[in-house]
């Protein structure tokens, strides 16, 4: 598991899109247009059904510069936290096993 969990990182998402759109009346449909999706699917993400990936994601950071700050801010985090040697709930990583060694000839 890594330092920043998929649940860590859906509700850092939803939280700034609360903050940002969920006060305007229109919030789906007008983040929607912007990022070039259904506003189904964006009312998903601001209700913290599911969270935007790839390319959803890159689009929301270049429309939020809250969103774009805060997922910085993640990464900053699971760096320190990998630098550590701690999750964010403080137990300890365990030593990640190099698998490519045994590949051997495979022809990679």
């Amino acid at each position: 598991m890594s330092a920043v969990d998929a649940s860590i990182y859906a509700e850092t998402v939803t939280g700034v899109l609360k903050r940002k759109y969920g006060p305007l009346k229109y919030a789906s449909k007008l983040l929607a247009r912007a990022v070039g999706t259904t506003p189904r699917t964006v009312q998903n993400w601001l209700d913290g059904t599911n969270a935007p990936r790839g390319a959803e994601l890159i689009r929301l950071m270049q429309e939020c510069d809250e969103l774009r700050d805060e997922i910085f801010r993640l990464v900053e985090e699971g760096k320190c936290q990998k630098d550590t040697g701690l999750t964010s709930d403080g137990a300890v990583l365990a030593p990640m096993q190099d698998h490519r060694k045994s590949i051997g000839s495979v022809g990679f």
